[in-house]
C-alpha cells in the first residue's frame, strides 16, 4: 500500500511537471505602452491560389527622442479561427530608411511568438521619422468559410499587439479570386468589433483597399471576406491547439519518438528495480534465534537496515548476556562493564563492537538527555556500529552488492531532476520529454531505498527465513503461535532485545500477558532504580526511556554542529490569423 501511495504521488508530480507549460499558458502578448508613434502604416497582402500569403509592411515611425535602437515586430503563431493551424512567418527581411538593418529572430512564450528585433544594440536611432519595410511570407492562410462561402480569408491586417498609436493606415489586399457576395466584406476595428474601418474600396473584386485613422495602441484591424473557391490545403497544422505546443511540440513525429523513448526508459527502470527486488522466503516457526548472532545482525539480515534501535537492542542483548549493567538515575543512564573480556566473549561480534563505548574493563559511560559530550560519543560509536554490522553481513556471506548499488540511487535522483528541467523549465520547448526521465524514475523508485544496494545470498536467504520465523513467533498473538512460558519466565526477558530490534516489543509483552495471565517481568540487568521496582508494561516504558535518552543526547550534539542561514527577501486581434504586433526598444 505504501509503495502504491508513493507511485500515485509520483504520477501526480510527473503530470504537473509535463502539463505545467499548458497550465500557465498566457493568451496575452508583449504589451507595454510605447513612446514612439507610427505616423503612417502601409501594408500590402497578396494571397496566392494555394493560400500562401506574401506581405509587405511599410511603417513610418516617429522617435521623439534619442536612446532607442529600433523597433520589434512579433508574430503570433496561433490562429483563434483555426486552432490546429500554425501561422509561421518565414523569409523575413527588413530595411530601414532604404538600407539593410540587423534583424535578430527569436521566440517567446515557449514558441508561441516569433519575434523580430530590428536594429543594432550598439547603435541608437536619431530622433525623427524613420521608415521600416518588413517583408515576410506565411503558408496556407485560407480556411473553410463560416458564413456560407466555401473559403474565407480571415486576417488581422493590423495585429492587436502594436504598442504605438497609429495615425493613419492604408491596407491593400490582393485575393486569389473575386470575393463572394453574399456574404459581404467585413472590416472591423477593435477587439470584438464588427465595423469601424473608415473606408473599404473594391478594385475589381479581387483587390480591396482599406483606410483607417487614429488607431489607439493595441487596436487590431481585421478583415473577413468569403471566396467562391475550394479551400486549398492548410499550411503548418498539428492535431492539437496552440496551448499544447509547449507540451507536445510542433510535430507528430517527434512526439511519437518521445513516447517510444519514454516507454523504453520506463522498461529500463522496471528491469533495474526488479533486479533489486527480493521475494520474502517462507517463515517457519522458530522459537529461538539462530546461534551465534545478535539482534543487530538479525534485524539487518531481515530488513537490510541498521539504525539506532538496533544499537539499543545490542546494548540490551549485552546486558542480557551479563556483559554490562544498565542503571537509570533521573534523566541519566549509566552503562557499566560487568564481566570484562570474559563477559564480552559471550556475545556475538557485532554486539561486542559496543564495548569501546565503555573505555575498557570495568569502565562506565553515562548518557543524559541533552548532554552534548555523550551525544558526540554516541553518534561516533553508532556510525561505527552500523558500518561494522554491514561489513559482518558481507564477510560472512549473507549479503552481497547488487545491481547498480549507489549508482542506481544517483541515476534515479538524476531522472527526477530531469523531470523538473524538462517539464517545469521546459528546456527543450516540449515538456512531454519529461516523460523520458519520469517513466524511468517512477519504475525505478525502489532504487532510492538503501536496501536496493545489497542482495541476500543463498545462505542469507536461509538465515532470513529462520529469523523471519522467530520474529513471527515474537510478534503474533498467542492464539496463533503459542510460546511455552510455563516455568520459564526468563524466556521473555531473554528475547526483549530481539523484540526491540524487530520493533515488536509491545506485541511480545502482550503475548506473555495473554499466555501467563500476569504482567511480564522486569529484566534483572536493569539495575538500581528499576531492579524489582517496576512490573509489567513498565518494561516497554524503560526501554523507550533508554532509547529516547540516547536520541536526545545525540540530538543535542547535532544541534551544536548545525548552522543557520538567512535569505533576502490580449492581446486579441478580433479573431482570425495574423496576430502579433510590435513596439520599439
Amino acid at each position: 500500500m505504501k509503495r502504491l501511495a508513493v507511485t500515485l504521488a509520483g504520477l501526480v508530480v510527473l503530470a504537473i511537471a509535463v502539463l505545467w507549460p499548458a497550465l500557465r499558458y498566457d493568451s496575452g502578448g508583449p504589451g507595454a505602452t510605447d513612446t514612439t508613434t507610427i505616423s503612417r502604416y502601409l501594408a500590402d497582402f497578396t494571397v496566392a491560389d494555394n493560400g500562401d500569403l506574401t506581405a509587405t509592411e511599410t511603417l513610418t515611425v516617429t522617435f521623439p527622442d534619442s536612446g532607442k535602437h529600433g523597433i520589434f515586430r512579433f508574430f503570433a503563431r496561433s490562429d483563434p479561427g483555426a486552432p490546429h493551424a500554425r501561422r509561421d512567418p518565414h523569409d523575413i527581411s527588413v530595411s530601414m530608411d532604404g538600407a539593410p538593418v540587423p534583424v535578430d529572430l527569436s521566440t517567446q512564450a515557449s514558441g508561441r511568438y516569433v519575434v523580430a528585433r530590428i536594429g543594432d544594440p550598439d547603435v541608437t536611432v536619431a530622433p525623427g521619422d524613420h521608415t521600416y519595410v518588413i517583408r515576410y511570407r506565411i503558408d496556407g492562410v485560407l480556411e473553410p468559410g463560416t458564413d456560407g462561402a466555401p473559403t474565407q480569408f480571415y486576417w488581422n491586417l493590423i495585429p492587436g499587439g502594436w504598442a504605438q498609436e497609429i495615425d493613419e493606415a492604408h491596407l491593400t489586399v490582393h485575393l486569389p479570386a473575386p470575393f463572394a457576395t453574399p456574404p459581404p466584406v467585413q472590416c472591423a476595428v477593435g477587439v470584438g468589433a464588427t465595423t469601424g474601418c473608415t473606408r473599404v474600396v473594391s478594385q475589381g473584386r479581387q483587390t480591396l483597399g482599406i483606410t483607417t485613422v487614429h488607431l489607439p495602441p493595441r487596436t487590431p484591424v481585421t478583415l473577413k471576406v468569403g471566396l467562391p473557391i475550394p479551400t486549398p490545403p492548410a499550411g503548418t497544422t498539428v492535431p492539437w491547439s496552440a496551448r499544447w505546443d509547449p507540451v507536445l511540440g510542433e510535430s507528430v513525429v517527434p512526439l511519437v519518438v518521445v513516447l517510444l523513448l519514454a516507454a523504453a526508459s520506463g522498461a529500463a527502470g522496471a528491469v533495474l528495480a526488479h533486479g533489486a527486488h527480493e521475494r520474502p522466503p517462507p517463515y517457519p516457526l522458530q522459537y529461538a534465534p539462530p546461534d551465534g548472532i545478535g539482534p543487530a545482525e538479525g534485524t539487518y539480515v531481515v530488513t537490510e537496515r541498521i539504525d539506532d534501535k538496533a544499537f539499543v537492542a545490542s546494548l540490551l542483548w549485552a546486558a542480557q548476556q551479563g556483559a554490562i549493567d544498565l542503571t537509570r538515575d533521573g534523566d541519566t543512564w549509566t552503562i557499566t562493564d560487568k564481566g570484562g573480556e570474559a563477559g564480552w566473549a559471550k556475545v556475538d561480534p557485532v554486539t561486542a563492537s559496543v564495548a569501546p563505548l565503555l573505555g575498557g574493563p570495568g569502565g562506565t559511560f553515562r548518557a543524559s538527555r541533552g548532554d552534548v559530550t555523550s551525544g558526540q560519543v554516541l553518534q561516533s560509536r553508532i556510525a561505527a556500529f552500523e558500518a561494522e554490522t554491514r561489513e559482518w553481513g558481507k564477510q560472512n556471506g549473507y549479503l552481497a552488492s547488487a545491481g547498480l548499488g549507489a549508482a542506481g540511487t544517483l541515476l534515479t535522483i538524476g531522472a527526477i531532476v530531469g523531470v523538473v528541467a524538462l517539464g517545469v523549465f521546459n528546456w527543450l520547448g516540449m515538456s512531454i520529454t519529461a516523460l523520458i526521465p519520469g517513466a524511468f524514475a517512477l519504475a525505478a523508485l525502489p532504487l532510492l531505498l538503501p536496501t536496493s544496494r545489497t542482495k541476500r545470498t543463498a545462505a542469507g536467504r536461509d538465515l532470513w527465513s529462520r529469523l523471519g520465523g522467530f520474529r513471527r513467533v515474537l510478534s503474533t498473538p498467542s492464539s496463533k503461535e503459542r510460546f511455552d512460558f510455563s516455568g520459564r519466565q526468563e524466556l521473555y526477558t531473554a528475547y526483549i532485545p530481539w523484540a526491540v530490534a524487530f520493533g515488536c516489543a509491545d506485541e511480545w509483552a502482550d503475548k506473555y500477558r495473554t499466555e501467563v495471565g500476569t504482567d511480564p517481568p522486569v529484566p534483572a540487568y536493569f539495575a538500581g532504580y528499576y531492579a524489582g521496582a517496576l512490573t509489567g508494561s513498565s518494561v516497554n516504558q524503560m526501554v523507550g526511556d533508554f532509547s529516547s535518552t540516547v536520541a536526545s543526547s545525540i540530538s543535542a550534539y547535532q544541534a551544536t554542529q548545525s548552522h543557520s542561514s538567512g535569505g533576502g527577501g490580449g492581446f486579441s486581434g478580433g479573431g482570425g490569423g495574423g496576430g502579433g504586433g510590435g513596439g520599439s526598444w
